[in-house]
Order: structure tokens, then sequence, then C-alpha cells
């Protein structure tokens, strides 16, 4: 009997073995101890993303990067995308990669608000609605997030947003996302308390809320303005440069250990996946950008020689326009047209504008700039709008010809030079001679980089409304009747200059327009 017993057991385990074998050749097994783990996707904005800031002196971090710090036995998957609302990334290839990737047994951990308050049609959501209300934030939250998730078998969780540094340690408006009506080119829109309006879609759905804005606010007053300036990121070596909105390595992991030590206090089995006695970062991990390296610059004091002053704003030339021989009025025009208007041009037209004259007279090109511009100077801590109407006279299809309105980090008065300048925002447009022109621009880190497609373009003839509205995140373009940029605009122009900005109306090559109803109006 005891040998029919071992030589069944035997028999048994055989069978066994060869049966495992056989189901690992099927495709897709996974054993027990082979199962892929859970991922933990992240999807938000700016404060969550992940940066390429090679020039900056402590260089922007999201909180989705650190999270890892903290997690165990997890995948983390970081799709957020600065700029983004709740309804602008649904127009994102990482919400459609979130949709075809996520799985059951995922979770899913949603960062959305400071993008959402912008007073723009395709990014604001309303703070006051519910969720049964199309165009709140709660219904974008719900119907493409929330929902979508749990039909998939994915566990989400919500996040409200960090406070943004308040240099009078004030968060009881808009740096605490409690805002106040805006009206814009495009409407009035409404303010409110974003933060609760989350925590109300989370409580409707019976849905997770790590409450971030209390818990950074909660600190932010403790510490005061200068004790949080560490967590934050800086341009420049200068405090001035500092970015009240984005945390550098150091803010993005302190915020990071809140989300941890939040989801301790859950329901969710996500904290499952936490590290045993997690605990805050120390400061120690910040250090300074290897790569970073400091740049001179003498703030002009006069004016140009060449062109005239009119009112406040100053004239004048400079980047890669080849030579100070073409400093004069055969190849720009900066004036006064009369009746509040500035004439400007850059290009030869009478000789049809050949390649040779065009390149003279500037260009907007990957790698250089040549412009003329009529600018201010601008405190950098100052909020403000800058609009006109321009009147398009000549505007050849080249790729490399522009006009419209810049705010920059640097101004430079008659100056010829090939070198690569300070970063910018521009509201105009460029690759005219292209499928698919940019509808505003920008250079960051010295890169051109396009705001977005044009869906209309402007011809001779026409008028066109532009506008820069600066806030505390960054810029926003708008180009007439074209949809306003500012995904990709969120950083503050203090790298080279981090006491001002310098913001004005521009042309470079093949353009010929009147600027009127010019207006800067500081906040």
């Amino acid at each position: 009997m005891k040998i029919y017993r071992a030589a069944r057991k035997l028999f048994t385990v055989a069978a066994f073995c060869i049966a495992a074998l056989a189901l690992t050749a099927v495709p897709g097994y996974a054993s027990p101890d082979e199962e892929t783990p859970p991922t933990l996707w992240v999807v938000g904005d700016s404060t969550a993303a992940e940066f390429d800031d090679s020039t900056y002196y402590y260089p922007r971090y999201g909180w989705g990067t650190q999270l890892a710090r903290y997690f165990e036995g997890i995948s983390i998957e970081n799709l957020a995308v600065s700029g983004t609302s709740t309804q602008s990334f649904l127009q994102t290839a990482q919400y459609q990669r979130l949709l075809q990737e996520m799985k059951a047994g995922d979770y899913l951990l949603i960062g959305f608000g400071h993008n959402d308050e912008k007073p723009e049609s395709l990014r604001y959501t309303n703070p006051n609605t519910s969720i049964t209300t199309p165009g709140s934030i709660q219904h974008y939250l719900f119907e493409y997030y929330i929902r979508p998730a749990q039909e998939a078998g994915v566990n989400p969780i919500l996040c409200t947003p960090i406070v943004r540094r308040d240099l009078g340690n004030n968060y009881t408006g808009a740096s605490g996302h409690i805002t106040t009506p805006q009206t814009t080119i495009e409407g009035t829109f409404e303010g409110g308390d974003y933060a609760r309006a989350i925590q109300r879609a989370g409580v409707a759905k019976s849905v997770p809320v790590l409450d971030l804005t209390k818990r950074t606010k909660e600190i932010y007053l403790r510490l005061g303005a200068q004790g949080v300036k560490d967590r934050h990121a800086w341009s420049s070596s200068r405090e001035a440069s500092i970015d009240n909105t984005h945390t550098n390595l150091y803010g993005a992991a302190c915020n990071a250990w809140l989300i941890a030590d939040e989801l301790s206090k859950t329901n969710s089995s996500l904290k499952n996946y936490l590290i045993d006695n997690i605990s805050a970062p120390d400061s120690s991990i910040l250090t300074v950008n290897p790569l970073y390296q400091e740049r001179s610059f003498n703030r002009p004091e006069g004016e140009s020689t060449h062109w005239p002053a009119i009112g406040d704003w100053k004239g004048t030339v400079f980047g890669d326009i080849d030579a100070y021989e073409y400093l004069n009025d055969i190849y720009f025009n900066l004036s006064y047209y009369g009746d509040g208007m500035i004439w400007m041009k850059a290009g030869r037209f009478e000789e049809n504008d050949n390649s040779t004259v065009g390149a003279r007279v500037g260009k907007i090109s990957t790698t250089t700039d040549g412009i003329a511009m009529y600018y201010q100077a601008v405190p950098a801590d100052r909020n403000f709008t800058l609009s006109a109407d321009v009147t398009i006279h000549h505007l050849d299809p080249n790729n490399q010809a522009s006009f419209g309105l810049m705010v920059r980090d640097d101004i430079y008065v008659d100056t010829v030079t090939s070198d690569t300048l300070g970063d910018y925002v521009a509201a105009g447009p460029l690759m005219l001679g292209s499928h698919e022109p940019w509808n505003c621009f920008a250079r960051k880190n010295g890169a051109l980089t396009q705001g977005g497609t044009a869906s209309r373009i402007y011809q001779p003839g026409e008028i066109v409304h532009v506008e820069i509205r600066k806030t505390s995140d960054g810029y926003t373009c708008t180009f007439g009747d074209n949809a306003p940029v500012s995904a990709g605009f969120d950083f503050p122009l203090t790298t080279v200059d981090s006491e001002y900005v310098y913001a004005g109306m521009f042309v470079a090559r093949s353009a010929d327009v009147t600027f009127w109803n010019i207006n800067l109006e500081l906040q």
C-alpha cells in the first residue's frame, strides 16, 4: 500500500509538472510568480509632468516623476502633459494611450485644476456646476476619467491641485485655486473653488480624494514664501527667477510624499503598494543643474538713434540681420502712423523681396532670430495683457516671416548678432510656406517650438486681433480667430533678465503691417 501511494504521488507530481509546462507554452500565460504587476497611471497638468529644462538652475519636476520613491511592486506611467486641463487633455495622444492600455486591477491618479481655471474656451471648466452639467470640471472628471476607468476595472483616485507660491502668503485667492470671474475676448468665465469642486466629484462617486491643496497650503502658510523657495524651479541663479507654480526636484518629491501620506489614510488598495515607513524627503536631494550656465546681460538704458520712441514704446532692430548697414529705412520701417497707429515693415518689396534681401531684413529661424520691435520693459512679477489690432499690408508666404506680439526675456538696441538670444513667446503666425502654418510660437531653451496649427491664415488687406496674456502660470497667446495657445508656454521668461520682460509688437522678414488699438494693461 505504501508503495502504491508513493507511486500515485509521484505520478500526480509528474502530471502536474507536465501540465504546468504545457500551460507555459500557451501565448499570454503567466504563472502566479510571473504575473504582470498593476500599473499606476498618472494624468494631470504641468505640476505632475516631466520637463526638459537643460538650461535651468533648478529644473522643473512634476510630482508624477517622483512617485517611485514611495511605491514598490507597481509600475508607474506618468502621462501628465504641461498646460492641459480636464478638457484639453482629452485631445492628447497620452489620453488615447490611457484608454487603450489601462487594464483591470490598475490605478488612475488624476491631478488637474491649474489650467481648468484659465479663461479659454478650450481649457476652462466651470467649478460651480454639478457632475450632470456639461462643461463643469466635475462633469469632465466623471465622464472622461472616472467612468472609463471604472468600466475598465481600474481604480480612480482624485488629487486636488497644489497651491502656487504666494509672495504675500495669501492662499484665499487664485494661489489657492479660488478664482474670480474673468472676461476676455472669448467672453466671461465664472470663478470659483476648484479644490472644492474636485472634492465634491469624489464624494458624489465614492472616489478617494487626496487633498493636496489643503496639505500644501498648510505647509506654505507655516513656512512662508521664503521658506518654500527651495521647493520651486529657478530659471537662473537669481531669486527673482523663481517659478512660483512649478516645483523643482525637492518640491516634487515633497508633493509625492504628501500623496503617499494622504493615500495611507484612505481605503484605497493602492496603499498596499506603499513602501514601509514612508518619510518626507531631505532637501539635500536638491542640487544645481550641472548644465546651467550663468548669462550676462546689460539691460539697455538708452534709446535707438534710428527709430523714434512712440510714447512709452521704444523701437529697435536686432539679431540676425546680416550687417549694420541694413539698419535703415530701406530695409526696415518703424514709425508713428498717426492716431495711435504704429507702422512696422521688414522687407524691400519693390525688389520682390528675393532670398538675398529677405535674409537681410531679419527672420525667425530654427536657430536665430532677426526682428524689428517696439517694446516696453515690464516687471517680471507683474501679470498683464497686451493686445492690438493689426492691418496687414504685405506678407509673403515665407517660413521665416512673421508679425504680431512678443514677450521676451531679453532686448537689444540695434544690435547685429547671429547668436541665439533669449527665450520668448509670440502671438503671431510662422511657417507660412508650409502645409500646416503655425498658430503662435515660442523659443524655449533656445529651441523654436510650435504653439498650435493655424486654422485660419490671414491675408494682406485683412485685420487681425492679437493678444498675449501673462498669468502666474505663464503666457496665453491669441492670434485672430485661431484657438488661444498656452500649452507649452507655461514658463517664466526670467533666465536672462530676472527682473523684467520685454513686451511689444514685432515684424520679421517680408511683413508690412500697421498696429492700432494697442493696449498694455498691467494687473
